[in-house]
């Protein structure tokens, strides 16, 4: 009986040791998984947070081009608007904004061509951390007028003697005087269409001709291409929008300058507004105007006075159907970058025709724009234009100057280049 108990006893104690171990063994087990499932949902949690505080860096550098890119047009670009508030320490903002599964900050630098930095965030309560990424985009000025002519849809060069080139007011071996010189041109005439055909027929265009994806090739009789046709021209025209300002009615006080009757002189800058405008406008010297006109307009003279830094500078919004231009009549800005004319969705319609001559910018992307006539002249347009389709007729001369490359009014910044920090 006690060899018996004392067997028994030895074998209950190895089973209990072995259960034991086992036991052991399986919350070591546990252990281990639950260690390795915390340590994965962790990593998991990190890898999401990493993605998300990229995309959360790329919210805040595309509002930071929106800041940059208020729409065309713009004569500048006002970096304290919208709550980034005046530059300190070579920086607008920061701007920080919470969204759902993080945050970002984001600054501007005060360069000409700005910088943009910013940098995600998103908490990791697991982790007890919050990851963070910066991204930093450098950007160019992109100019609102970069051909001498474009449109929306459909070019067409009618009749005969119809031609485009360039010059440089600013250069004095492409002008004189800042004036368009026909012994002093360049190949730069260029021609852009977004989505129409254009059909040069026998006109010849001193320069290149862009199709956007959605145009036709470019159509030739005997007209001539010099630089070739090209198919990446990818931009959008976005419509004009009225200043939200006062608009002050302008008296009529005739005044002869230069011999030529004005029934309107603008002496200092201001807002103006003028409804069917039939008479002559006169802008004075260092003085800038914002010019509103309503109904139709067809103005026997628009003259802005000056020249270099001295120069007036007259903007027309446009906010009736038709602008049109007949006989001898004339807008003159002296140089194509004092004189700026912006068609609203209202404006439909401009037209040039007889001897008319007009030296300044037109940007109207809901306007037909046709130029016909010219007799003999060679100075019939001069500066750059954008609007819905072009029809040039008769003997019509189109010159592009350069200057407003770096002097005309701006599009906005464009990223040229993207990291990560």
């Amino acid at each position: 009986m006690k060899t018996t108990i004392a067997t028994q006893r030895v074998e209950s104690g190895t089973v209990l040791m072995v259960t034991l171990f086992i036991a052991f063994l399986f919350g070591a087990f546990l252990l281990y998984y639950f260690n390795l499932v915390k340590t994965q949902n962790g990593l998991v949690a990190r890898s999401q947070a990493w993605n998300a505080t990229l995309s959360l860096a790329e919210a805040g550098a595309e509002e930071a081009l929106a800041q940059l890119n208020p729409g065309a047009p713009q004569a500048s670009i006002d970096r304290t608007a919208n709550g980034w508030g005046a530059a300190s320490g070579g920086f607008y903002g920061p701007v920080m904004r919470s969204l759902s599964g993080g945050s970002y900050s984001t600054v501007i630098t005060t360069d000409t061509n700005p910088i943009v930095y910013s940098t995600g965030y998103v908490a990791v309560p697991s982790l007890g951390a919050t990851i963070q990424r910066i991204i930093r985009v450098a950007t160019t000025n992109t100019p609102l007028f970069s051909v001498a002519m474009a449109a929306e849809g459909n070019i067409n060069f009618n009749g005969s003697g119809v031609n485009t080139d360039s010059f440089n007011s600013a250069n004095t071996n492409l002008s004189t005087g800042g004036q368009y010189d026909p012994a002093k041109t360049s190949t730069n005439g260029d021609v852009a269409s977004v989505s129409g055909i254009v059909n040069v027929g026998n006109g010849t265009v001193n320069g290149s001709v862009f199709l956007g994806p959605a145009a036709a090739d470019a159509l030739k009789n005997n007209g001539t291409i010099t630089g070739g046709t090209y198919n990446d021209f990818n931009f959008d025209f976005p419509d004009v929008i009225l200043p939200q300002t006062t608009w002050l009615g302008v008296p009529l006080l005739p005044q002869i300058i230069g011999g030529i009757t004005y029934q309107y002189v603008l002496a200092s800058g201001g807002d103006y507004t003028i409804n069917n405008l039939s008479g002559s406008v006169y802008v004075n010297s260092n003085v800038v105007v914002r010019l509103k006109l309503t109904g139709n307009a067809s103005p026997s003279a628009i003259t802005v006075d000056g020249s270099g830094s001295t120069a007036g500078k007259l903007i027309i919004y446009m906010d009736g159907p038709t602008f049109s231009l007949s006989g001898n009549s004339s807008v003159d800005g002296g140089n194509a970058a004092n004189l700026a004319y912006y068609g609203t969705p209202n404006n439909t319609s401009i037209s040039l025709s007889g001897n008319a001559a007009f030296t300044g910018t037109i940007y109207a992307p809901e306007a037909d724009f046709k130029l016909g006539g010219g007799g003999n002249n060679t100075y019939d347009f001069v500066g750059s234009s954008i609007t819905k389709t072009v029809t040039m007729n008769g003997h019509f001369n189109f010159h592009f100057d350069e200057n407003l490359l770096s002097a005309g009014p701006v599009r906005g910044y464009a990223p040229i280049s993207w990291r990560e920090l």
